[in-house]
């Protein structure tokens, strides 16, 4: 037993018995089942890392300094969480899509020239996004570039959030689309 406070009281944390494992989040206390991870590499888990990975690098273009503290943010971060299931965060609700946004991206990627490539890593260079190529399962895995990571995040705005980016997602986007979808993605607004 390695608690901090008495078990049961409002200020535990720690494990206790092997079984269960007292903590806070939000400042809330909670109690759940103590699990040891395993870290298995399988194909699966890898592609799925690769996934989850990518998606949670875009989305430090989203995360404006003030959105959650002043309940600001930019109107992408606003429409994400106001859409959420309820009891779930903007982000987990982009991740449960990660499979669908990730395929589409690279999809499409495919299908612009370097011209208009150009435009997404230009503006994901200003969010300050960086091209993720983890290392999973002992070898270097290619993610989402800088720019793909922009037209992941187009994907989970039109598909979830309800917004109509047929230019930007289209064959041919121009700058103007990929810059005012970034101002979408991270100009904190008023909530």
């Amino acid at each position: 037993m390695k608690t901090s406070a008495p078990f049961f009281s409002p200020n535990a944390s720690g494990k206790f018995g092997g079984m269960l494992v007292a903590s806070k989040w939000k400042g809330r206390p909670y109690f759940r089942m103590l699990v040891t991870p395993s870290n298995p590499s399988s194909a699966d888990q890898i592609v799925a890392r690769l996934y989850l990975g990518s998606l949670s690098k875009g989305a430090k273009a989203v995360l404006t300094q003030n959105n959650d503290v002043l309940e600001k943010g930019s109107q992408f971060y606003q429409d994400a969480r106001d859409l959420a299931p309820s009891g779930q965060s903007w982000i987990s609700f982009l991740q449960r899509y990660a499979k669908d946004v990730y395929d589409k991206t690279i999809t499409q990627w495919a299908l612009i020239d370097g011209t208009e490539q150009g435009y997404f890593t230009t503006q994901a260079t200003a969010l300050g996004l960086t091209n993720y190529s983890p290392v999973l399962g002992g070898t270097i895995r290619t993610g989402l570039t800088k720019g793909q990571q922009i037209m992941a995040l187009a994907y989970f705005a039109q598909d979830y959030l309800d917004q109509t980016l047929t230019a930007l997602l289209g064959t041919s986007p121009s700058s103007q689309n990929v810059i005012d979808f970034c101002a979408y993605v991270n100009t904190s607004t008023e909530a």
